[in-house]
């Protein structure tokens, strides 16, 4: 008799456990499936009683398509051929584009992004008619982050940007290199905004020959970090008046310049005063004295006597390692550096353009996700 010494046969187990993981995968990409698609229909909702509420206002809005799609990692709301008008109340403005879209990730619906085609239609109404202008981007796009409060955070980013008349083709911007905008609710009833800007080169026209002689068209940086305190009395109403009433004003942290022989940087404190002219005070580094005063002298901006006034300043003033310190003054509708007058200028519109809110979901859409 021969003996069978082999292991015995592995007991069968069950091909069960093999396709568990792929039946909760199954399992969730349904159920997220189901919510995306449950999600998409609260969006273009909320997005369509935007537009209602909007021209129960007064507001005339007119598009082509509205539709949501970007599935499955974002949720994109697409306007093809948005044409939007304010009314006189808010300014009066038109604005027309190819496309708008706004793009939000599925677990954070409080963060969109926005991008506005190119080239766009913008109407601005004012006391001598209305100006028709196009403006062209290779990038136009802001960020907005709410809370149950309202907005929090806004950004925008702008390239290869021009402006022009759409009427006589007169360019008012012959090209923006770059800008990025980022602005913040802080404590304290304030906003935090901070600004970069390069390469802003202006048309022929748009300067005052003197400026443009002194410092030419192009405007090589132009930085600044600013507080704007009293913010929720200029955010109801865009109202200057109002905000300046309550003690509204703009301390600036930081600011920087480099335009022609200009090479300034500075801080102080920036207001308006009862005939809504620009009033404050910053102390300025001018990084190379001798080109700026010659720039001014030679551009007509100051006469040679004025001239000489403001080199003397500037070697009487305190010097530091980033330049000599000066004070540039905003004074009774003046224009001031050290002694020296440099220009006028008027009050600024009382009335600022309003920008209708953003359509936002539900707090319990908002939170369910």
């Amino acid at each position: 008799m021969i003996r069978d010494f082999s292991s015995p046969p592995a007991p069968r187990r069950s091909r069960l456990g093999l396709f568990a993981p792929f039946a909760v995968f199954g399992l969730l990409v349904a159920v997220y499936g189901a919510y995306w698609v449950w999600m998409s229909g609260q969006i273009r909702q909320a997005a369509e009683s935007w537009v209602a509420q909007r021209e129960g206002e007064g507001y005339a809005i007119a598009y082509d398509r509205l539709s949501v799609g970007g599935f499955p990692f974002r949720f994109t709301v697409n306007v093809r051929n948005p044409d939007i008008a304010a009314p006189a109340g808010d300014g009066g403005w038109r604005m027309a584009m190819p496309q708008v879209s706004a793009s939000a990730l599925p677990y954070n619906l409080t963060h969109w992004i926005v991008a506005f085609g190119s080239p766009a239609e913008i109407d601005l109404a004012g006391e001598d008619g209305t100006r028709s202008l196009l403006a062209t981007a290779g990038t136009s796009r802001i960020s907005l982050s709410s809370s149950r409060a309202g907005t929090v955070h806004a950004g925008a980013e702008l390239e290869s940007f021009r402006l022009i008349e759409r009427e006589g083709g007169t360019v008012l911007v012959e090209t923006l290199d770059r800008l990025v905008l980022a602005s913040d609710v802080e404590e304290g009833d304030q906003m935090r905004i901070r600004l970069e800007m390069r390469g802003l080169e202006l048309g022929a026209d748009q300067l005052d020959e003197a400026m443009a002689g002194a410092f030419g068209h192009r405007i090589d940086l132009l930085r600044f970090d600013t507080v704007v305190t009293e913010w929720s009395a200029l955010a109801a109403d865009a109202n200057l008046a109002v905000w300046s009433a309550s003690g509204g004003e703009m301390r600036i942290a930081m600011a920087e310049l480099n335009w022609g022989d200009a090479r300034l940087g500075g801080e102080g404190t920036m207001g308006v005063d009862d005939a809504l002219r620009p009033e404050g005070r910053l102390s300025v580094l001018v990084t190379e004295p001798e080109s700026l005063v010659a720039a001014l002298v030679d551009g007509g901006i100051v006469a040679s006597g004025d001239g000489e006034a403001l080199r003397l300043a500037l070697m009487m003033a305190p010097r530091r390692d980033e330049g000599v310190a000066l004070p540039f003054r905003f004074q009774q509708g003046g224009i001031f550096l050290g002694p020296v007058r440099l220009g006028d200028t008027g009050p600024l519109t009382g009335q600022l353009p309003s920008v209708p809110d953003l359509p936002e979901l539900s707090e319990e859409d908002a939170d369910g996700q």
